[in-house]
Formats: structure tokens, sequence, C-alpha cells
């Protein structure tokens, strides 16, 4: 068994005691303020390859060691992923300015000779490497927003070049497994364009695929995972989990599970064995740690570890709403508080958005959630259009020429909020990141009365700037989700109009925090300070017109770490320090 702990890997043999041995301290080659992102081994168990990752960048280092002398053989810079194929073949891809367009073969039979593989010549696709839960396939996955292109190369054959599995459709995504020379498909191909398994044998045609499980309406598919006999289905539907447990051996349902309601995420156990008879997973909240669950296939039983405490649903209470938003769309709310005999009308309110990508809210555990908590605020999660947590549609009818309804969506849920009795705008929060500025910037910008601060972290905020500078390296993959105003004025105009930098004027407007990376490559640091310049002066604007007192103008802070990147956040500490701030300035 090979493991990381505390910056160094580690194996032992698990017949005998005591043979812990240290294989690899980061601290002794240098690179101490790294992190052990992943950890594979060659099917001989000679080398082991590591992904190293700085906190400073994007960009990973693979280092090859060799397990007979435990001595560092090969350094490889700026690797996204990498896999073995083969005892003495890593294939690994190489990220440069955000892109990630070829693939490489390191042979160290052959005293480390590299050999380009593969190269996308699309800049909107970015290229991933997995092997088949099986061992049988490498695959090669080739990924836009929206259309993906999967390539197989043959473990038993490395060298061979790869084979595709079918070219790529616009608008059509898919990622393969295989199991007993059939590949199984997850596929929005056919109608409706919704996540489905289908299988067919190895190089066939796409109108010989067929549907093993179909995603019900309006449900998210979070996560699957094929084993030797059965697949497992991870849902979300109408953001209460559930678990379907499919044979493949008869390619039925075996097992249909409710998870328990107080559960917004799963978290799965890394290193899951291909023949196993159960599966292990993790439930959590934003207030619950995560709490092990175990499936047993021969039993159909779910289990929970007894020894894990669940947060009381008596003391702290979640319930799920629906709000009505302007085109009469149902949008999905969640939201936790503790118990008590007393209104919540004074209670300060906290408003989660994200609403892009296709991508759920994050709702796992966070300790400065529960302690949010503990003080009395309410937490609420606005599940809007441009997410994914009602599945594929529910991120398409957020998109584009329709990311205004994600805008909709959020002041409605907030109005809805406030007329329920939980808080009110004089003690009401927003937070977001990333994507998540585009919805949360501009309703600051059209409804600033609904709420009282505002924190943001490396938001999304130039959304026009951004997508008609084709030359920055994620533009044109963007153009996706956002729309080209390059090639159609249509675009141009409707992301004006909802562009959280384009449509800030002089108004009473909220406090606001916004943390920033000085090495974030995704959202370049000088578009925020134009933001906050901009906001800045419509403030100092509007207090001199409207002659108001010091005391009423608003907290605007700009706050630059001094590294970091898109993808690595405060820890939760510095995370509770900065919020308090901000809310006391904003709601005092």
């Amino acid at each position: 068994m090979y493991f990381e702990e505390d910056g160094s890997i580690y194996r032992f043999q698990q017949t005998k005691e005591g043979s812990r041995e240290v294989l690899l301290s980061l601290e002794d080659i240098g690179f101490h303020d790294y992190q052990i992102q992943r950890i594979r081994i060659s099917t001989d168990q000679k080398f082991l390859a590591t992904g190293l990752k700085s906190p400073s960048s994007e960009e990973s280092t693979c280092i090859v060691l060799n397990l007979k002398n435990l001595q560092v053989m090969h350094f490889i810079r700026n690797v996204f992923s990498f896999e073995w194929a083969a005892d003495n073949v890593l294939f690994h891809t190489i990220q440069e300015n955000l892109q990630c367009l070829q693939v490489y073969l390191t042979d160290f039979n052959n005293e480390n000779s590299t050999k380009l593989v593969y190269t996308e010549e699309d800049p909107r696709f970015f290229v991933d490497l997995y092997c088949t839960r099986d061992k049988r396939f490498l695959t090669l996955n080739s990924n836009s927003k929206t259309t993906s292109e999967v390539w197989l190369v043959d473990m038993q054959q490395p060298f061979k070049s790869p084979f595709l599995v079918h070219q790529r459709v616009p608008g059509m995504i898919y990622h393969v497994e295989h199991r007993n020379d059939f590949l199984y498909i997850l596929t929005t191909y056919g109608e409706p364009a919704e996540y489905k398994l289908m299988k067919t044998p190895i190089s066939s045609k796409i109108g010989q695929w067929e549907v093993v499980y179909k995603v019900k309406d309006n449900t998210k598919l979070v996560d699957l995972e094929i084993l030797k006999d059965y697949c497992i289905m991870l849902l979300k539907q109408h953001t209460l989990l559930y678990l379907e447990v499919v044979s493949l051996c008869n390619e039925t349902i075996s097992q249909s599970i409710k998870l328990p309601d107080w559960a917004c995420a799963f978290e799965l156990q890394h290193h899951l064995e291909y023949d196993t008879g159960s599966f292990i997973f993790y439930l959590t909240s934003p207030i619950q740690p995560p709490v092990l669950f175990a499936y047993s296939f021969l039993e159909h039983r779910l289990s929970i570890d007894a020894k894990q405490q669940i947060t009381d649903t008596q003391v702290y209470k979640i319930k799920r709403l629906e709000a009505k938003s302007k085109d009469g769309t149902m949008v999905p709310i969640t939201i936790f508080f503790k118990a008590c005999k007393e209104e919540l009308t004074m209670n300060p309110l906290l408003i989660h958005v994200y609403g892009a990508y296709g991508m759920d809210l994050n709702m796992t555990f966070k300790a400065e959630k529960r302690m949010l908590i503990e003080d009395g605020w309410i937490l609420a999660y606005c599940h809007v259009r441009g997410g994914g947590e009602l599945g594929c549609k529910w991120h398409r009818d957020g998109i584009l020429d329709k990311k205004r309804n994600g805008l909709e969506d959020l002041q409605t849920c907030v109005v809805h909020l406030h007329e329920l009795g939980y808080s009110q705008p004089c003690y009401t929060s927003i937070e977001a990141s990333s994507a998540g500025g585009v919805l949360a910037g501009a309703l600051c910008n059209s409804k600033p009365y609904l709420f009282k601060a505002m924190v943001l972290e490396a938001p999304f905020l130039d959304v026009l700037n951004t997508m008609t500078k084709s030359s920055l390296p994620l533009t044109t993959e963007e153009w996706e989700e956002w729309g080209n105003p390059l090639s159609d004025s249509k675009y141009y105009k409707y992301i004006q109009s909802y562009c959280p930098y384009e449509n800030i004027k002089s108004q009473n407007y909220p406090s606001v925090l916004i943390t920033a990376y000085k090495n974030d490559q995704r959202i370049p640091l000088d578009g925020l300070l134009r933001f906050m310049t901009k906001l800045r002066k419509a403030v100092a604007d509007y207090y001199q017109s409207s002659h108001l007192p010091e005391s009423r103008i608003p907290n605007l802070y700009l706050d630059i770490q001094p590294g970091g990147s898109h993808c690595d956040s405060l820890s939760w500490e510095e995370s509770v320090k900065k919020k308090n701030i901000t809310f006391q300035l904003g709601l005092d």
C-alpha cells in the first residue's frame, strides 16, 4: 500500500507489521512548499510517479521515482495529468498558459525517451488522461465546455497509435469506461440531451450504442463508478441525494436508495478497488463533517459508521424551498439555520450563488459555515439556472442569450427568503467566487438595496472586455458559455446588459470585499483593479451629490494576496476573519 502523509510518500506491506518506509520526502528534494496531488504506481511496482503542485501556480511537476533504489530518475515540468500504460511507459499531458493540448509518452526502458502521441488543434478543447477501471485502456479525453472526443490506447500494446471512439459532434459530451470487451459510454447523445449510460462493442458505430440507463428529468448525475459487476450512480434530484445501483450482469436497477435529508454532497473514497464487495463514500453538508457510508453489493444494504456523529436536525435545521422566477420557473433554495423560538427576521443571512458551467454550488463541509450558524446566521444556497443542480437542461437554460435567467433567479430567491421572514435586506450578505461573481455583481448593480455586504473571491466581473480579447488563453473556449461578442453584435449588447463592470453607476452600494490573487491566470488582477476604481468613483459621486454623512458610505476593499492561484482558496481561519470584518462593516 502506498499513501501520502505530511508531505511524504510511504509504503508498507499489509501482512507485515513495522514495514512502513519513507519513499519520498518533499522537504528532502527541495519542494517544501508543494503539495502532493496524485500518486500512480506502474503495474509491476517498479516505478512511482507523483504530481507536485505549487500553491502559486496551476501547473504541476511530475517526479518519477525508481522503487528499487528509491532514486528520483525523472522530472517532467508543467504536467496536468499522467498515467502508466505499461510497466515502463508513462503517458502525460503538458499544460501551458492554461491550455492542455498535447499528450506525450515516456519510455523508461529506452533511456527515458519521450515522444509526442497526440495533439489537439482546437484551442477550445482541453486534453486529460484516465485509465479505465479494469486497466484495459488508457483514455485520451479532449473536452470543450459542450463537446468531447475520446481516443483509446490499448494498454497491452501501448506503443500503437490511439484509436478514436467517435468523432466529436457539437453539443455531445461522452466519457468512456470498459468492461468485458464492451465500452460503457456516459453521454448526452440522443434525445433528451441528458446523460445516459450506453453500451457497445469496441469499434462499433454510434448507431449501435444501446441504452443501459437514463438519468431522470430534473436530475443531476453527480458521479458514476463502474466496477466489475455493478455501476453506481450518484444522483441529485431537486437537491436531494440518491444512490442507484445498476447490475451490469442483467442491466437492471438492483436498488434505488434515497439518502438522508441532511446530506448535500458526496465525497468518494479514493482508490476504490475494481473487484470490491462494497462501495464506500462520504456524505456531507456545509455544516456536517463527512460521514462514512458503505453499500454492500451482496447484502444490498446501506450502512453507516456508528462511531460518527450526525448533526442534530432538531437543533440545526435544513429546509428546501422553491422560488418562482420571472418566467415562472421554480428555483430551488437550500437553507440552514439554528432552531430558536424567536422570529428569524432579525438574524443575519448569507446568500451563496454560482450559476455557471453546469457546476453545482459547493455544499461540502466548511468549518466557518458551522461557526456562522452557531452565531445565529442563516445560510442560503440559491441553485440558479446556469448551474447543474437540475441536470444538463438547467445549465443550458442559463448560458449564452439565457444568462440573465440566472440573474432573475437569484433576485427572486433573495426576495422570496425575505418575504418568508428569513432576515431582511439590512442584515443580508451575498458570497460568490469565480464565475459566481457575474451574478452577484450584476445583482449588486441592479438591486443594491437587497443586501448590505458582498464578499467575492477571485470573481469574474469584467465579462465583456474578457470575451472581446481572443488573445487571452481561455476566451475562445469561454464563448460556449457566454457567447462571442466579436462575431455577433447580439452577444455584445447582451453581455453588456448584465456585465458587472459595465453597469456600475452612481448609487447607494452595499459594502464590498474582493479577494484577488497576484498569480491568478484566470482572473487577471488588472480587471479587478479597474472594477474597484470605477466602483469607488461611483460611490464617491453618489455620496457627494446626495450630501449624506461619511458614516453612510459603504466600505469597499480589494485584498490582494501575494501568491496563490485561482484554484487555491484562503485557509478557513483567514476566511472567517475576513468575512467577520466585512459583515460587521456592512451590517452594523
